[in-house]
């Protein structure tokens, strides 16, 4: 952990103000991010370039608007952290005079280089200009944002380059907090099955991590979620399914037992008050396929869906904060939060999915043109970690990994193309 005593001085400078106390969600990523980077990133294509000024006055708009993105994470004398705002935070922004395609080899270097927790602002941009175009690729110390919370934010940037005011927002407290009465009442979890047998990390220093990405056109995504409803399941679980049975097909130890796959279960909807603002409002749950290789994809898929809905309920999400709040109210290590990791979570997979237009395209004049992530590592040494997200009409996979199972992501489109066109 860092020098406490430099945080505690921090916190007791009069240019900083304590705005909140970290929620066990966002305790437990601090801690996990201590372990390895756990940072996230997204990429916004935009059909217009703007001068960095610009960017940064979005910036700067952004930071009025929400109070967490001026922040930086403090520890007391007693090992309590919390949320402390610096006014004159300034966001960096690396500008890379280069045509905006490019911007894989970007988000890995991005996700190999680490924050800082305890300086602000706990987020950075890299923009990748073209003649007429523009990438952004923004990454985010998890403890701060969760993936759609990025997605609301990237919408915030792009109508504040289009000239629309934002209206600041109110600070609003962690989920835990939001859903206490909830959680007080909540039913205990039985304990989780724990993996075959416990995940191990990669070594502290690595290179960077592979990225790979792909779109389906608009055309077959349409048909893929009409086939989805009519199967009776999801895109999600379609997807899940997939990328199970493409790592059985391209990895031996794959196919050797069952895969589990961990989703972020975005839980906005529980909490009035959180709407678009910046935080953590997500819970996680795992789901187990234990298909043989070549299973029918729709039956791997209508499994997956059933085992999705519980974690969707207003009930399992408080059950599941008021086992997390419990467990983070003792104060575990670093080396106690990663062993939980590895131990109960223990995933092959993490598939972050933000949805069917988790956020509109046409700001003004300005479009979206795409919207590509989250890119996430857990820290394990061989995660495979799938982002999902649907934005004009448009599916996009990325994959995530220091380990990758090579040619994933087209084996993933093969398998989708043939049960959707079958």
């Amino acid at each position: 952990m860092k020098d406490q005593q430099k945080d505690i001085e921090d916190i007791q400078s009069s240019k900083h103000t304590r705005m909140r106390s970290l929620g066990s969600t966002e305790h437990l990523f601090w801690l996990l991010d201590q372990n390895r980077p756990t940072h996230f990133a997204m990429v916004a294509e935009v059909d217009r370039s703007f001068p960095p000024q610009a960017w940064h006055a979005a910036f700067r708009s952004v930071q009025r608007r929400h109070p967490l993105l001026s922040t930086f994470i403090g520890v007391d004398a007693q090992g309590n952290t919390g949320f402390h705002g610096a006014t004159d935070a300034t966001v960096p922004l690396r500008v890379i005079e280069r045509e905006p395609d490019t911007w894989r080899r970007e988000v890995a270097r991005e996700i190999a280089t680490p924050f800082d927790w305890s300086v602000a602002p706990l987020w950075r941009a890299t923009l990748l200009q073209g003649a007429h175009a523009s990438t952004l690729i923004l990454v985010v110390h998890h403890s701060v944002l969760d993936g759609m919370g990025s997605a609301y934010l990237i919408q915030d940037l792009l109508l504040a380059l289009s000239g629309e005011a934002l209206a600041p927002l109110g600070l609003v407290e962690s989920l835990e907090t939001l859903l206490e009465s909830q959680m007080n009442s909540a039913a205990v979890l039985p304990a989780a099955a724990p993996a075959l047998s416990p995940r191990s990390f990669r070594p502290g220093a690595e290179d960077v991590p592979q990225i790979d990405a792909l779109a389906f056109p608009a055309e077959f995504t349409r048909r893929l979620i009409a086939r989805a409803r009519a199967e009776q399941t999801t895109v999600h679980g379609a997807i899940a399914a997939a990328v199970h049975e493409a790592g059985r097909r391209l990895s031996r130890e794959w196919r050797s037992r069952p895969l589990r796959t961990v989703t972020p279960v975005d839980v906005r909807h529980l909490a009035s008050e959180v709407g678009t603002s910046s935080g953590v409002y997500i819970t996680q749950t795992i789901t187990v396929d234990d298909h043989p290789p070549g299973a029918p994809l729709w039956i791997a898929a209508r499994k997956i869906k059933r085992d999705l809905v519980p974690a969707q309920t207003p009930t399992q999400a408080a059950a599941e904060l008021k086992a997390l709040d419990a467990a983070m109210s003792v104060k575990p290590s670093v080396q106690h939060a990663a062993s939980f990791l590895s131990t109960v979570l223990a995933f092959d997979v993490l598939l972050s999915n933000l949805g069917n237009q988790p956020v509109a395209s046409a700001y003004g004049d300005i479009t979206l043109e795409a919207l590509w992530g989250p890119f996430v590592t857990s820290g394990f040494a061989d995660d495979q970690v799938i982002g999902v997200c649907t934005t004009g009409g448009v599916l996009r996979l990325t994959h995530t990994s220091y380990a990758a199972i090579p040619g994933l992501l087209s084996e993933i489109r093969t398998i989708i193309e043939a049960a959707v066109n079958a």
